[in-house]
């Protein structure tokens, strides 16, 4: 074989992890609150001294790597969600400049920090001359061509997780979930949000060509990599600053469309948004009926999240990255328990970060939040 890997792992963690990560999604508790980290490759290079820029040397070294990140994750990270069946999924991973690159931003590739999608449109005619670029425009092409070899490593490839045999998949080539509005802001900067007061219906024009730019790309995916239409999951990190009525006339209605024509009938619609998000909580629910409200921002207070949110999505989240990073593993377990209180009541919750796991974050603050969920149980 040209690549193997053994993991470390008991089986009866494995199914344990199963149980109730399938329970939450019932809005129901196994034995305990599940947990799970948004932790990406550049958090584990450092741990392997490697410079991150390498990581994206080519699709061989870029798989090399996502294994050995797969084998530490199970073998030292305490959470339920990324190994419960012996199956290890890898993905041609770029941060959040997929789409952002393929639409003609500008990307700079540091050597050990995220990569940063730069504007390339200055003006409003140029916004108004913006072309749709075809499904294989930058690393779109670049995502599918690694997609391809890395199917035909997985074949060459041999994994035993807990002594027993399991097999490498991988994802299906898609859009990276960067909403449209957001990737507006990345192709024209900060300007965007002058634009919309000042050229609304402009604004509106090129948000809806991004959005058929999304979805022209995800659908001749599904053509060349044929697989069941599941959920879709999209992020609006930018929209913190908006208002909920701006929120509703610029956002709403391109990410509709995308659940709509992307998602499979009844399908989960997920949504992530960092910062604080309370004011834009009614849309989330009346509007575009989220189902999942995944890995959001911290300045979310758990007790407003449970009020607004609660029983009405599964929730995924939120323990401030920098306490987990900074904070000793008391005064991050404490903060696991006050969001166990708050949430785990209102069933569905993944505990986990509000959002992302900053590099250098110890692993003994991330095992607090399995301890705390532990120890909280049911909530008896």
């Amino acid at each position: 074989m040209r690549f193997s890997l053994d993991i470390a792992y008991s089986l009866e963690r494995m199914e344990a992890s199963r149980r109730r990560m399938e329970a939450r999604g019932r809005y129901e508790i196994a034995d305990r609150v599940p947990v799970g980290f948004c932790v990406v490759p550049r958090f584990f290079a450092p741990h392997f001294g490697l410079r991150y820029r390498d990581f994206f040397t080519d699709a061989e070294t870029h798989y090399y790597w996502q294994l050995q990140f797969a084998k530490f994750r199970i073998e030292y990270i305490a959470e339920d969600m990324f190994c419960t069946g012996p199956t290890l999924w890898v993905y041609p991973f770029f941060d959040n400049v997929l789409d952002a690159d393929a639409l003609g931003a500008d990307v700079v590739w540091p050597e050990n920090e995220t990569l940063q999608a730069c504007p390339t449109i200055h003006t409003v005619d140029a916004m108004e001359a913006f072309v749709i670029p075809p499904p294989t425009a930058g690393l779109w092409g670049r995502l599918l061509d690694w997609c391809r070899q890395m199917r035909g490593f997985a074949a060459e490839t041999r994994v035993t997780i807990g002594g027993i045999e399991a097999h490498v998949a991988i994802g299906a080539p898609s859009i990276g979930g960067v909403s449209p509005h957001m990737l507006a802001v990345d192709l024209v900067g900060t300007d965007f949000y002058w634009w919309l007061v000042e050229y609304p219906e402009a604004c509106h024009r090129f948000l809806g060509k991004l959005t058929d730019a999304l979805m022209q790309t995800q659908q001749y995916f599904e053509q060349v990599w044929p697989r069941p239409r599941g959920g879709v999951g999209l992020a609006e990190d930018s929209a913190q600053i908006m208002s909920l009525a701006s929120f509703r006339e610029f956002c709403v209605p391109y990410d509709l469309r995308l659940f709509e024509t992307l998602g499979a009938p009844n399908g989960d619609r997920g949504m992530h948004m960092c910062g604080d998000s309370a004011h834009l909580h009614p849309a989330l629910v009346e509007d575009l009926r989220i189902t999942d409200f995944n890995i959001f921002g911290y300045l979310v207070p758990p007790q407003v999240a449970a009020r607004n949110l609660g029983g009405k999505m599964r929730l995924w989240g939120n323990i401030n990255p920098m306490l987990m990073r900074d904070g000793t593993t008391a005064e991050v377990k404490a903060a696991a328990h006050a969001c166990l209180r708050a949430l785990a009541p209102c069933g569905g919750l993944l505990l986990g970060d509000g959002a992302n796991v900053c590099p250098g974050t110890p692993l003994d603050n991330l095992s607090a939040l399995t301890e705390a969920a532990e120890e909280y149980g049911h909530g008896a």
